[in-house]
């Protein structure tokens, strides 16, 4: 997501933003440098859409956060589990969340939030067991 400048006297538009002259810009969206004058600056910041990455052996619980790492507000994301060893027991939100999900060793599973309605996964088991997590910000 690089940094780009309005390096003309007249306003530009890009994406549906407008860039006054002498303006900043981040996008992750390619452009047509023949209708867009804009010059890259930096290219930080870096877009990264994984949120946390984690290996969990022991009981947690895990808060979504809030923004990501470009302080944007996180709305919409995928949490990927994969239960390399052991029984997870999987509730979101509350411990009093029942059914829980539970993940026997070897399961996957995909999680999709369209509009936060996990703010926080409480893990848990009876037994060892190794839990890999992937949560992504999708836009």
């Amino acid at each position: 997501m690089p940094t780009y400048k309005n390096i003309t006297s007249l306003r530009q538009s890009l994406n549906g933003k407008v860039i006054e002259p002498s303006g900043i810009v981040h996008t992750t969206s390619y452009y047509n440098e023949n209708e867009v004058k804009l010059l890259k600056i930096d290219d930080a910041p870096y877009y990264n859409p994984v949120l946390f990455s984690e290996v969990v052996t022991e009981r947690m619980t895990i808060q979504i956060p809030e923004k990501d790492n470009l302080g944007e507000r996180i709305t919409k994301y995928a949490i990927h589990f994969f239960a390399e060893k052991g029984r997870v027991i999987i509730r979101y939100n509350s411990e009093k969340n029942d059914p829980p999900l539970y993940l026997y060793e070897t399961a996957k599973w995909n999680v999709r939030c369209h509009d936060r309605t996990i703010d926080k996964i409480i893990i848990d088991s009876d037994e060892n067991f190794v839990l890999n997590i992937i949560m992504e910000h999708i836009r």
